[in-house]
């Protein structure tokens, strides 16, 4: 296969490296270098792009170009997928081959589902090109089909490999950025990662804010811990989690640290309306409350009802990077931190399920019952621990 790059392609390769390259949307270039290589006369009438990710909930991610319609975009879902089909698909012998692969669809058999349908939509002939990437870990392929023709000819194959070489560095940048922000997001918050890929590095560098502090955790852990193996231990922690996390993204807030068993979670305030901060921090509390209650009455197998509690405070915190010179955390601290914290511990001796402070029952213009005055550890001052008068939310 000659290297040099045709007359037809030359102009597309251009302008990728000028134009193209200041594309940071993938969709957007996917679509516009596509529709420039049919243009140019290559007899193409679908095109897919199949990235892998690294991601929790996401395999990977395809793009379809048809001719004449707009491209489509699909995620794959790891609890979705099933792998039967990529087994026995294009994109899988690409990834152990690391080779392009080539039917001639008007004329060959196939096993391959994919392939399959593609003859019964008339495709004539396919092949499967992978991105040459340096991240070895994960794969990515682009696949053209043709229709109008019988097969293509040696010279449009030269030209689709020179077009996949092309993009194959461009597409990897935004790849890798797409890669670091669910990273990011997954690990540290969308908040909190959106400010560490803004350059928010360095030790010490934290913000004051006023936000309404969450903290929560489970009862009785130590002891089901005890008594149970430790696959059943580690999906208790992500049977309570996926509830108190979805509850808290469910209004406006964000998760910033696990501690064993336990969360904390902020819900930013502004000075001069903090109410609407309580309330949200209270929505969160109630779905918390009406999903354990849900998920207790269909208790998975080796599992018992979940027992939480729950705190609330309104104060200012520092938000940003703690830690080691080359291991921080990105979180908040402060006394409202601690004055939270503390609240649990008096939450769990009283044997409720939700506590605030003072200064969080007087800001959510909420009615509230006083459980006492009491000392917490650590703070110099007992303060006035109230509960949700009736329903949270």
């Amino acid at each position: 296969m000659s290297q040099a790059i045709s007359a037809r392609i030359r102009p597309i390769v251009d302008w990728l490296l000028l134009e193209g390259n200041r594309l940071a949307d993938i969709d957007t270039l996917f679509s516009q270098v596509i529709d420039r290589v049919a243009v140019a006369g290559l007899p193409i009438g679908r095109v897919s792009l199949n990235l892998e990710l690294l991601h929790p909930e996401v395999v990977g991610e395809g793009r379809v170009w048809l001719c004449g319609q707009t491209s489509q975009a699909h995620r794959l879902n790891r609890v979705d997928t099933d792998l039967t089909e990529y087994l026995n698909s294009p994109v899988h012998r690409v990834d152990l081959t690391g080779q392009s692969f080539r039917v001639h669809l008007a004329a060959e058999q196939t096993e391959m589902p994919l392939l399959r349908r593609l003859q019964v939509e008339g495709f004539t002939d396919y092949v499967i090109i992978p991105i040459q990437v340096q991240d070895r870990h994960r794969s990515a392929a682009m696949s053209f089909a043709a229709k109008r023709v019988t097969r293509f000819s040696e010279e449009d194959l030269a030209d689709l490999h020179h077009v996949v070489a092309a993009i194959s560095p461009i597409l990897e940048a935004r790849v890798v950025r797409n890669i670091a922000h669910d990273l990011l997001d997954t690990y540290l918050g969308h908040n909190a990662g959106g400010r560490v890929y803004a350059g928010q590095i360095q030790r010490g560098d934290a913000e004051n804010i006023f936000a309404a502090v969450l903290f929560c955790d489970l009862r009785n852990f130590t002891r089901f811990t005890s008594e149970n193996v430790s696959r059943d231990v580690v999906a208790r922690l992500n049977y309570w989690f996926d509830l108190a996390v979805d509850a808290v993204e469910a209004h406006g807030g964000e998760v910033l640290k696990f501690i064993g068993d336990g969360m904390l979670a902020i819900f930013p305030a502004d000075m001069l309306n903090p109410r609407e901060a309580c309330g949200h921090a209270l929505a969160a509390a109630a779905t918390l409350q009406a999903a354990v209650a849900e998920w207790n009455q269909a208790l998975p197998a080796g599992q018992t009802a979940l027992d939480y509690g729950l705190s609330l405070h309104l104060g200012h915190v520092a938000f940003g990077n703690i830690g080691g010179k080359r291991r921080l955390d990105f979180t908040v601290v402060g006394p409202a931190v601690n004055m939270a914290s503390r609240l649990l511990d008096v939450a769990k001796g009283l044997d409720s399920a939700v506590v605030v402070s003072t200064a969080f029952a007087g800001c959510s213009g909420r009615t509230m019952r006083s459980l006492g005055i009491h000392v917490l550890r650590g703070i110099e001052k007992p303060e006035e621990i109230f509960a949700p008068d009736g329903a949270i939310g």
